[in-house]
């Protein structure tokens, strides 16, 4: 299942995760936007941008947004979402971007980050990031914490959405968090994985350095509380392009 994410954003995985949506969008960026400097029409980059319920808010903010995605289901559902003509919706892994210079911000959200098993394409795609924005631009980078997902691991859990049936198994493997899916719909049975390699903060704080930003904030949630290791549930950065030889 080293390539699983291939398979795994279709329309169970729409299913599954409805409850993230555009109202809660709006709730997890409102607070975190406060710490990146906008002006109206600057030209932003949602990198795993999913269903688009991010970019949808960027753009209603007068942002001119692209959005970039592997999964074509997830793209086409974007597509039929409200503000669709206002964003610019890209199919692209996040490892192969060719943009350079090209955005004053850059969002990558929800997790979409540790999907590969080697370090150096993971750390591909925060060198893309960089490369993507322009000097002195922006990185809003959000990450799961492995410390607190390890302590309140749910190895089991069964939900009923939309008539089916998703039983889903945790467990971390080879310090990778995996998920196993299974998806009941009237005798039918569907499996699906999700693979994320676990990466602490001084490891990344290492990575982000490497590819060349500059960590400015680092919090704990989307509410901008600070980062504890074993308390905070999420591990969020925002960072800056400097000029070359500027800290």
């Amino acid at each position: 299942m080293e390539n699983w994410y291939k398979e795994h954003f279709n329309e169970d995985y729409l299913r599954i995760y409805k409850h993230r949506n555009d109202d809660l969008a709006h709730k997890e960026l409102t607070q975190l936007m406060k710490f990146v400097p906008t002006t109206e029409g600057q030209s932003l980059l949602d990198l795993c941008c999913g269903n688009g319920r991010h970019s949808r808010w960027f753009a209603k903010q007068g942002f001119h947004v692209t959005g970039v995605d592997l999964s074509p289901t997830l793209l086409n559902e974007a597509q039929n979402k409200e503000c669709a003509k206002d964003i610019h919706y890209v199919r692209s892994d996040m490892r192969e971007l060719n943009y350079k210079d090209d955005f004053d911000i850059v969002v990558n959200l929800f997790t979409s980050f540790g999907y590969f098993k080697e370090d150096e394409q993971n750390k591909k795609v925060l060198a893309n990031a960089y490369q993507a924005l322009k000097t002195n631009g922006y990185f809003v980078f959000d990450y799961l914490n492995p410390s607190f997902l390890e302590n309140h691991l749910i190895p089991f859990s069964k939900d009923v959405i939309d008539d089916l049936s998703i039983l889903q198994y945790r467990m971390i493997i080879n310090n990778t968090v995996v998920k196993k899916i299974k998806v009941e719909d009237n005798g039918a049975l569907r499996e699906y994985e999700e693979r994320v390699k676990l990466y602490e903060r001084q490891k990344l704080d290492a990575m982000l350095e490497e590819v060349g930003f500059t960590i400015l904030y680092t919090f704990g949630d989307y509410d901008c509380s600070r980062y504890e290791r074993n308390d905070s549930s999420r591990l969020i950065y925002v960072c800056q392009k400097r000029r070359i030889g500027e800290r």
